[in-house]
């Protein structure tokens, strides 16, 4: 059975001890969905000979499946627990404003959708990035209900109804319980939903494009391009795009203390201290919480691991030249090439998907 710990911002504890490096775990990478290849989407057809144009978001559906969010094609995919299978589930396939309360999956437009989360009844969350909303698809009935934003682009409605609030390239969502995460990514802020109330917070940000202060309080401090959330019980977890940082938000104190990153572009620090390496527009984050830290070194064509025990940042895969491809699966797996990849999901069979978003492939790093 595959289920996830965690994948892009909803966390699960996984029983255990790990006695072993991270690049130690795992044994090889294998593509599991796409064919390498862009085009329209597909109603449905064998995993690794369908289209799947900038895969991004993927997780879990609870019934041991996946969801895919294919950020070209503005359409969410299902895929079997047996790899073998691929299903288009919603989105109209163009980008486009669509979807009132109560419509069906296949009447919503989507405008490249980064990720999705799905929470324990089963419901689907979208980030529905450019059209700066989040919505929801329900289990039982499959109908659409908005979750904050209007759809227009801005920055409005704190202390009020989250649907009537703007947000600004909703990129990211993680999920806690009665409470939603939302990296506003164009206001350089993160927004919380508390989806009992359906009212809306800043809990991070104050707008300005900047680097935090460690140490400091979330709410007073600016942030550089909030790209992608992870949440454990204990921290809500920060990748900044423009920042190329990684970031904890302590969820009971509200102060934000530094991961990884210096802040500047690179490709350095391997086998030293995270907070000294340098990171190139990273875009998602996974989380093994007390043990490791999966960042997405996008614009490095890699995914690097922080073991939170030591500090220290290693490369899991990726060409240690930080240059982009795709060279066939197998072992080595720091020779496999990646291209801009920007989704991970960690099972809680200790296996790792990613999205492999430019070479168009979900991919498997198995132990």
């Amino acid at each position: 059975m595959r289920r996830m710990a965690l994948v892009l911002g909803l966390a699960v504890f996984i029983s255990g001890v790990c006695c072993v490096s991270a690049q130690a775990q795992f044994r090889r990478i294998r593509t599991v969905a796409g064919n390498g290849e862009t085009g329209a989407p597909q109603a449905k057809g064998r995993a690794q000979e369908m289209p799947l144009s900038n895969p991004f978001g993927i997780q879990p559906d609870g019934a041991d499946g996946f969801i895919i969010a294919s950020f070209d094609q503005h359409v969410l995919y299902r895929l079997e627990p047996s790899f073998v299978r691929l299903e288009w589930i919603a989105g109209t396939g163009k980008a486009e404003l669509r979807g009132m309360p109560g419509d069906m999956a296949n009447q919503i437009g989507f405008n490249q959708p980064h990720e999705i989360q799905v929470d324990p009844a089963g419901n689907i969350y979208v980030a529905d990035t450019f059209n700066h909303r989040v919505g929801m698809l329900e289990k039982a009935t499959g109908r659409w209900k908005p979750i904050a934003g209007t759809g227009a682009q801005g920055f409005s409605g704190d202390m009020g109804n989250a649907v009537k609030a703007s947000l600004d390239q909703a990129y990211s969502i993680a999920i806690d319980g009665h409470e939603l995460f939302i990296a506003d990514l164009g206001n350089h802020r993160i927004r919380r939903v508390d989806l009992e109330s359906g009212l809306i917070t800043t809990i991070c940000g104050t707008g300005e494009k900047a680097m935090p202060t460690d140490g400091g309080v979330a709410k007073q401090q600016p942030l550089a391009g909030p790209r992608s959330l992870a949440i454990d019980s204990l921290n809500l977890w920060i990748v900044l795009r423009e920042g190329n940082s990684v970031w904890r938000l302590e969820r009971q104190s509200g102060k934000i203390f530094h991961v990884a990153g210096t802040g500047a572009k690179g490709f350095t620090g391997d086998g030293g201290p995270a907070k000294e390496a340098k990171l190139n527009g990273p875009k998602g984050i996974a989380v093994d919480p007390g043990r490791t830290v999966y960042i997405v070194d996008t614009e490095n064509h890699a995914i690097r691991t922080v073991a939170l025990a030591s500090g220290k940042i290693e490369t899991l895969v990726g060409s240690p030249q930080g240059e982009p491809g795709f060279n066939g699966d197998g072992g080595e797996l720091t020779t496999r090439q990646l291209r801009r990849p920007h989704g991970v999901c960690l099972l809680n069979n200790g296996d790792l998907l990613i999205g492999d978003s430019e070479n168009h492939r979900v991919r498997l790093l198995e132990q």
